[in-house]
């Protein structure tokens, strides 16, 4: 049942076009049926209407390659925290597809050259269970995976309310302490379920499908970001109560709009800012768009990736003592080490050159630590630029995958 309440330096001149054989993905998005404002789920088994879910969803990638590049994808099922589902009962290794529309990129485009786009379900996968499916794409070739993307299958036969409720945490920065607690009571309205069938919860904020909270009876290893607390914590008839407690409020997320060409005109180099982005500590100016990649209205000419340089002016309080990256709609919301930045002691300025697909883009700046083991981002936070406001419009979306 599903319910929705309410940028290390990367040099542009370095990103070569891929070499003979080489198939290089440069992004990959899901969202619901033919309109990238909705979220990833498909509706199965039911003739309920949804507010949120769809009949089927789109995978979309922008792929740099010589030529039209043989790909293919596998879908597998997966437990809440987006671990690959053991039982061999709901996993096939057969459910795969190779039905692939693409599109070639304009011609004066040197950092993709086509774009793909596959739906799921489609005539040679299905999806005959609810919960959450990982699509893996790859090289035909070389049986090589070259990219990931996540969306979500919902079987509606639970009743869910949703509670907000102010709450607070102890931030590591000096921000304000803002979060949420929100209780989600979920009921079998069908009288076919057991109790003791619902016992996980998945919460998200809407577009930022690599970040589930969890709350569950079952899933006892789970560990939330930024120390969310999680809990069963009554009965009611027929269901139960599940409540994610100190979740940062987090910002209105920051806009970068693309499709001002004027502004940001595709000159081969890349474009600048024209003013540095400032710290916020929870202010801001305007609405943005719950995270998502807007690319309405985009002719097909000036359909293409633009190399920009993101600017972010620490002061006042100074250069951060972390690492410092760019999370928003162009990566998924999950930064590597390629969207991290470095700052410029000559501009007293962070500083990130990355190719960004043209639209209306939603980001953050965000603080961790990057490690040099494992290549991972470590306690990744909004908190030192942008700070914490109970106005800020994101929404959430919530699963229970029992």
């Amino acid at each position: 049942m599903i319910w929705q309440i309410i940028f290390c330096l990367v040099f542009c001149s370095a990103q070569l076009p891929a070499q003979d054989g080489d198939v290089v993905v440069r992004m990959i998005r899901s969202y619901g049926a033919a309109d990238e404002r909705l979220p990833p789920v498909v509706v199965i088994n039911s003739s309920e209407s949804n507010d949120v879910g769809s009949d089927f969803v789109t995978v979309e990638f922008d792929v740099a390659a010589q030529s039209i590049p043989n790909v293919y994808a596998r879908i597998t099922h997966c437990t809440a925290d987006w671990r690959p589902s053991d039982n061999g009962f709901l996993n096939d290794a057969t459910n795969r597809t190779s039905l692939v529309d693409w599109s070639i990129a304009p011609e004066r485009s040197k950092y993709t050259r086509y774009r793909g786009k596959m739906v799921f379900p489609n005539p040679q996968t299905t999806i005959r269970f609810s919960g959450n499916w990982k699509v893996t794409l790859y090289n035909l070739d070389n049986d090589s995976v070259i990219g990931e993307t996540r969306f979500f299958a919902v079987d509606v036969r639970a009743s869910m309310r949703m509670s907000f409720m102010t709450d607070f945490y102890q931030p590591r920065f000096q921000v304000s302490s803002i979060a949420y607690t929100i209780e989600a009571r979920i009921a079998d309205r069908t009288n076919r379920l057991l109790t003791t069938n619902l016992h996980t919860l998945a919460l998200y904020r809407n577009h930022r499908w690599n970040e589930p909270m969890v709350a569950s009876e079952t899933l006892q290893n789970v560990r939330n970001p930024n120390g969310i607390g999680s809990n069963v914590v009554g009965m009611v008839q027929s269901g139960k109560v599940f409540r994610l407690e100190r979740i940062p409020a987090q910002n209105e997320y920051r806009i970068l709009d693309l499709t001002d060409m004027a502004r940001y005109p595709f000159v081969g180099a890349p474009v600048r800012m024209p003013l540095s982005d400032m710290r916020r500590n929870g202010t801001f100016v305007e609405r943005a768009d719950d995270g998502a990649l807007l690319t309405k209205g985009i002719v097909g000419a000036n359909d293409e990736f633009v190399p920009v340089e993101i600017l972010l002016d620490p002061n006042p309080g100074g250069i951060s003592r972390e690492d410092v990256f760019v999370a928003g709609s162009f990566n998924n919301w999950k930064p590597d080490k390629s969207w991290m930045m470095w700052y410029d002691e000559t501009l007293n300025l962070y500083r990130l050159r990355q190719w960004l697909r043209r639209g209306r883009h939603n980001y953050l700046y965000a603080t961790g630590h990057l490690s040099a083991d494992t290549d991972q981002i470590v306690d990744l936070s909004f908190e030192e630029f942008e700070g914490n406001t109970a106005s800020a419009n994101n929404s959430f979306i919530a699963f229970d995958l029992s």
